[in-house]
């Protein structure tokens, strides 16, 4: 599981880097109406009607202003230090129980 929260992590990293340089400065809105503008508009008017209209002014509509790397860079780092290997006080990091050669003192 650490290897696809690596891979995964990675991945929204290497795509928040190309946002940043090719969308530098964009919101996540902007790109999002260049790719698709009806679908910004139906999800919308999804929410706004079948959810809440308070969760759209209130939630997605600032959440949309932000800069578009942000949300898979915040993503990405966070999987990848979650695929961290734990360092717990009395971990054997070597995998096995029995100490090294080099300690026969």
């Amino acid at each position: 599981m650490r290897k696809n929260f690596l891979i995964l992590g990675g991945i929204l990293l290497v795509v928040a880097l190309y946002l940043v340089a090719m969308h530098n400065g964009q919101s996540i809105g902007a790109v999002w109406a260049s790719i698709d503008p009806n679908s910004i508009v139906g999800f919308g008017s999804l929410i706004e009607n079948k959810v809440s209209p308070d969760l759209w002014l209130d939630v997605f509509l600032p959440a949309l202003q932000w800069q578009a790397w942000v949300i898979p860079a915040v993503l990405g780092g966070l999987l990848v230090l979650s695929a961290r290997p734990s360092k717990r006080s009395g971990d054997n990091t070597h995998g096995n129980d029995t100490p090294d050669e080099s300690d026969d003192s």
